[in-house]
């Protein structure tokens, strides 16, 4: 039921309006001012303002201009109502409302305007949601479900810029699933997918809910994790550890090793350097054979998971 907030002088045009507007099912707020509106409006978000030029208080241009800029995401239709018919009065108010009607209006044609302002705000809040549906799409991995390498980086971003300005560490761990590839040819891509989703699920799990999980490549995942330190990061990794060896698909137990990279560090000066030094540390883990997590501190720093 789309809800309409009226700040509107009584009048026998008014009520008319307000008869229709209840008779079409609609939810009506009258506010006895321009500022009893404002305070309505933050309050209930209604769906549309009719709103009288001369409202005391806080005048109609005023206040439809204020709404708009705490609305800037959402298409929140307003209309104002002139007592000035003439042409600069009526651009006036076009500048900051989205359809203007003169006094003495007729009431079955404002509600007409009414409800072909709710049809644009419908096909508006449609197209929204459809494309905030394909932006989720395009940052999601289509195999874990996971976010991608695009979102990593966004986030790592965020995450880099809040750690700076408050001091806060923040850590990465990249993870990858040794021997991924040759079980992808000998057993075929959808039992490999399967072992994906199976060390996916391990790191949501094992983690906390603030982490960001990511698919980082074909057989490495990405965990961000924010305000933690060298000895948190140290934690989570062999919590991840022990999850993934016991995320066994059919007969094939999963070995993950694991490089771990975290700011403050004397080598970490932009976010790139957490995947760089994180990446290095992976490598070093490998080396060591299969299994292992290594921790970059300056110089890597191996350890061993009992």
């Amino acid at each position: 039921m789309p809800s309409i907030l009226i700040v509107e002088q009584p009048s026998a045009q008014r009520d008319g309006l307000l008869e229709l507007l209840r008779a079409a099912g609609h939810s009506i707020t009258i506010a006895s001012d321009g500022e009893n509106g404002l305070a309505l409006w933050r309050a209930q978000r209604h769906e549309l303002a009719v709103i009288d030029v001369d409202a005391a208080k806080i005048a109609g241009n005023e206040l439809a201009a204020r709404m708009k800029a705490e609305t800037p995401h959402v298409f929140a239709p307003v209309m104002l109502v002139v007592a000035n018919p003439n042409l600069e009065a009526r651009i006036e108010a076009l500048a900051v409302a989205d359809d203007v009607v003169c006094r003495p209006f007729f009431p079955a044609e404002v509600h007409a305007r009414i409800e072909a302002l709710l049809r644009t705000r419908n096909l508006v809040d449609q197209l929204r949601a459809a494309r905030a549906e394909v932006e989720a799409r395009s940052i999601a991995d289509g195999v874990t479900g996971l976010r991608n390498r695009i979102f990593l980086g966004e986030r790592l971003n965020e995450e880099f810029k809040r750690s700076v300005r408050y001091n806060e560490p923040l850590a990465l761990i990249l993870l990858t699933v040794e021997g991924l590839r040759e079980v992808t040819h000998l057993r075929g891509t959808p039992f490999s997918d399967k072992v994906l989703v199976a060390i996916a699920n391990a790191a949501l799990h094992s983690l906390r809910q603030i982490d960001v999980v990511c698919r980082y490549g074909p057989s490495e995942l990405a965990a961000l994790l924010p305000n933690t330190h060298f000895a948190g990061s140290l934690i989570c990794a062999e919590r991840l550890h022990r999850e993934a060896a016991r995320s066994k698909v059919e007969d094939f137990v999963p070995t993950v090793s694991m490089g771990v990279s975290f700011y403050p560090g004397r080598e970490v000066n932009e976010p790139a350097d957490l995947l760089k030094l994180g990446a290095r540390a992976l490598e070093r883990a490998r080396e060591e054979g299969p299994g292992n997590i290594c921790l970059f501190q300056h110089q890597g720093y191996l350890f061993t998971p009992k």
